[in-house]
């Protein structure tokens, strides 16, 4: 029942994703700005009805794949162990997407609207929360840091989560905080490399010394 009430929850998000993208139709400029640099200026823009729909389309298309996914994988890799927590960080993607485009309306009918400021900070918060139920993930080929290393070993998949939980919190701070440094642009630049090396470079590391490689293959 608690899984099927975070399917519900998820799919009214997405109708409210589609309802406020109808009222905010009306009120957008067309083109629609739907993209900022990393100063906060735009430097992209779509056409209507695409700029306003684009992102429910998207969110639609993303949230609808996440929910499949548990049905179709593989035996030896179901998530009946921890569905309540992929459905919960499912309903987490669906909220921040609907909140990532109401900052993007936001900042296309103000100009005052400071885009990286929000951008940052709400990815900064995904991250967070996304640390926080990394290590209550199962072995799965869908949801978590899925290389090679932890798909091989559970105790690998274990200690890696276990790593990555905090190295995805400390980025989510860094992010948030980053937009009232003077050093925005070093600190995005290195929260993406150490999300992204960190784990798997641990992951290697870990199965090297639990699993050793066969050095006569």
């Amino acid at each position: 029942m608690r899984h099927k009430n975070l399917i519900i929850s998820t799919l009214i998000t997405i109708l409210i994703t589609w309802i406020v993208a109808v009222i905010y139709s009306g009120y957008l400029p067309d083109p629609v700005p739907t993209h900022w640099n990393i100063d906060g200026e735009i430097d992209g823009w779509t056409a209507k009805p695409w700029g306003v729909y684009m992102l429910p389309i998207i969110d639609t298309a993303t949230i609808l794949l996440l929910l499949v996914l548990p049905k179709i994988a593989p035996k030896g890799f179901r998530l009946e162990g921890a569905l309540k927590v992929y459905y919960l960080l499912t309903l987490v993607i669906a909220i921040f997407m609907l909140m990532i485009m109401l900052f993007m309306f936001n900042a296309a009918l103000n100009k005052n609207f400071n885009m990286t400021t929000w951008i940052m900070s709400g990815i900064g918060l995904l991250f967070i929360v996304i640390g926080n139920y990394l290590t209550k993930i199962p072995k799965n080929f869908f949801l978590g840091i899925r290389t090679p290393w932890t798909l091989s070993s559970d105790e690998v998949w274990y200690k890696t989560h276990r790593l990555s939980a905090w190295v995805f919190i400390l980025a989510g701070l860094a992010m948030m905080l980053s937009p009232f440094t003077p050093y925005q642009k070093i600190i995005l630049t290195t929260v993406i490399i150490a999300t992204a090396a960190i784990p798997i470079l641990y992951s290697l590391y870990l199965y090297k010394n639990i699993e050793g490689f066969d050095e006569d293959s």
